[in-house]
């Protein structure tokens, strides 16, 4: 049926890992937009968050085939930031590094906007939590960037990360640090009449 199955308009393995955990069927597509430029056109971090998951959305749904625009389209973006910078995925391990020395023992936000598309109709979404780093070492760094895929991740960085995990504490929606805030997809799944049948809340909150 068509009202059971999402698809997800991310290559974030972490993303998907939250959906299936949700119960819901998926099926994956790419976008090939230019973030950076909608970067530049907006003000507000929120802004920029939700022009960028609308953006995946529009060109997502007009690439998809007649049969696959039936189903419910999710996309999403994630920003790191501060009140001095903007912390995109780094192109490099060097950035990586860097981005990583400027948010150690300070705080900063994550914000993630979502947009629900079922064809012509979509909503918006948006969700931010704070996050404070720990005064990780050098070493603790290097080893952190050596053992995780940091160039995948808004921030160089993981909330999720095990091993090495270089938060501190955290304000407000976990998974929304993780790259899909449950408790305002939920909403936003209920509102659209998506057939969900594992409705949970969002049980990471602080």
């Amino acid at each position: 049926m068509k009202n059971n199955v999402l698809i997800l308009g991310s290559e974030s393995p972490r993303r998907e890992t939250i959906l299936l955990d949700l119960g819901l069927k998926i099926k994956k597509y790419q976008h090939h937009i230019n973030e950076h430029k909608l970067i530049k056109k907006s003000n507000s971090f929120e802004e920029v968050a939700k022009s960028i998951a609308i953006a995946k959305n529009e060109y997502i749904y007009t690439n998809l085939d007649n049969n696959d625009k039936n189903y419910f389209l999710l996309t999403a973006d994630t920003l790191v930031w501060n009140s001095n910078f903007f912390f995109p995925k780094p192109n490099n391990l060097d950035e990586a590094k860097t981005m990583l020395k400027k948010l150690k023992n300070n705080s900063h936000y994550v914000s993630t906007a979502i947009c629900l598309r079922k064809r012509e109709h979509y909503e918006v979404d948006f969700q931010t939590t704070a996050v404070l780093m720990k005064n990780y070492s050098d070493n603790y760094l290097n080893d952190y960037i050596k053992h995780n895929d940091v160039l995948s991740k808004s921030g160089s960085y993981g909330i999720q990360d095990k091993e090495f995990n270089l938060v501190k504490s955290y304000v407000g929606c976990y998974n929304n640090v993780v790259g899909l805030p449950v408790c305002k997809l939920i909403k936003l799944l209920n509102k659209m009449k998506f057939k969900i049948y594992n409705n949970i809340l969002c049980d990471k909150h602080t």
